[in-house]
């Protein structure tokens, strides 16, 4: 573990070296001293409050060279438990993310090597141009060297400046030489894969001065041990059951659940009784499917076989006299509907056969003249026959046969 612990602080050191990045090295060296660090402890060590502290192990957690794990807690004088971060190192996944780091960065400058013919390690100091030895090989100066051809300035030659092909290589490998020189080494050592419980177990304490004392909490055991985390050992089944049979179908068990199934359903999708049966009479309908789960739910586990059969013929007593009601009902709408068109058909008759006589004032109803009155009406007030308008009155000759309806000989004469 010594070597794992000094690959990691060396790689820390090597590759964060900016410096606002310099409290990541004073971060990796606090978790290797003390193994796994609360939140609150760390930033106490560090001197940085809890928001900047989270910043930073942000940055660390995506290297993969620092782990995170919450756990509930329960302060002394609290009742509702607050999920409090303790931060570690995971030196398997540490180790993984060196060797590819390491393998990304060789492949980065191999591909970006340039050849040796085309290297440019002469710049021009005014114009900024860069050259290569063919370039200015034909603009020489015996006293002060290679001239730019822009401006003829005096080049600079710095073959470093832009290395390439296996020189850039070979400075990359002999600053990573600690690295490289490592890892083989650590192939052949078993690193064991220890857990957060046992980090925290094997933690060194952090002492604090009186000034900066804390409440001390208490984990949360039913929350602080979850029982199906991605990436927890052993959430799974512990035995698995397997059962053969000789039959190709379903059992006689799986047919009679799937009855009771289907029957539950039925029962789920029937009709309310009162849809079914009549609130009066007590008659149940017949409708289909709803109407025999609806008898179905009727029937109870004391009635005798005789009972139910009865049952069912009254049932089919009831709707079969249902049946010939309507059939009786809709006859004699069909009769009343006949007649009524043909009284309609000899109303018409009637009125074509009528006809109007006109008769006169002096003249009796059988067309025989009047007798001029002769009594003490005065002209004044008797209108003569010119001034009276004549009427139409509506004579009936006596029926044949008794038959007092029969209005076919009517006729109707002016008055």
């Amino acid at each position: 573990m010594e070597m794992v612990q000094t690959l990691v602080r060396s790689v820390v050191r090597a590759f964060y070296t900016n410096p606002e990045d310099r409290r990541m090295i004073l971060i990796i060296d606090a978790l290797v001293r003390h193994t796994t660090l609360r939140d609150n402890d760390l930033s106490y060590l560090m001197h940085l409050n809890t928001k900047d502290l989270h910043r930073i192990c942000g940055k660390l957690k995506e290297d993969h060279l620092l782990q995170i794990h919450l756990r509930p807690e329960i302060r002394e004088g609290k009742e509702k438990p607050q999920n409090r971060i303790y931060y570690y190192i995971d030196y398997r996944q540490a180790i993984d993310a060196i060797k590819y780091r390491t393998f990304l960065l060789d492949k980065k400058v191999q591909g970006e090597s340039t050849p040796q013919q085309e290297k440019k390690e002469y710049f021009c100091p005014l114009c900024k141009a860069e050259w290569t030895m063919l370039d200015v090989v034909d603009n020489n100066d015996p006293v002060r060297g290679f001239l730019c051809h822009r401006c003829n300035t005096v080049l600079v030659f710095d073959p470093d400046r832009e290395a390439g092909g296996h020189e850039l290589s070979t400075r990359l490998n002999s600053q990573i030489k600690f690295i490289i020189e490592v890892l083989p080494k650590l192939d052949a050592v078993n690193i064991p894969d220890v857990d957060f419980e046992t980090l925290l177990s094997q933690a060194a304490p952090v002492y604090r001065d009186e000034a900066n004392k804390i409440a001390p909490s208490v984990v949360v055991e039913s929350l602080a041990k979850p029982t199906a985390v991605r990436g927890m050992a052993n959430t799974g089944p512990q035995s698995i059951a397997i059962s053969i049979t000789d039959t190709d179908g379903p059992t006689e068990a799986e047919k009679e659940a799937e009855r009771a199934r289907k029957e539950e359903v039925a029962q789920m999708n029937a009709l309310p009784e009162w849809h079914t049966r009549s609130t009066v009479s007590g008659l149940s309908f017949g409708g289909g499917s709803n109407s025999a789960v609806a008898a179905k739910k009727d029937e109870t586990g004391d009635k005798k076989p005789d009972e139910l059969v009865g049952d069912a013929s009254h049932d089919e007593a009831m709707e079969e006299l249902f049946k010939n009601l309507q059939k009786s009902q809709a006859e004699e709408a069909r009769r009343k509907a006949e007649q009524e068109a043909e009284e309609e058909d000899e109303d018409v008759e009637e009125s074509e056969d009528e006809e109007f006589v006109e008769i006169s004032a002096n003249v009796s109803s059988t067309g025989d003249k009047r007798p001029a009155s002769s009594g003490p009406t005065s002209a004044a007030d008797t209108p003569t026959s010119e001034d009276r308008p004549s009427k139409k009155v509506k004579l009936e000759e006596p029926a044949n046969g008794g038959d007092s309806e029969d209005e076919d000989d009517v006729q109707f004469e002016d008055v």
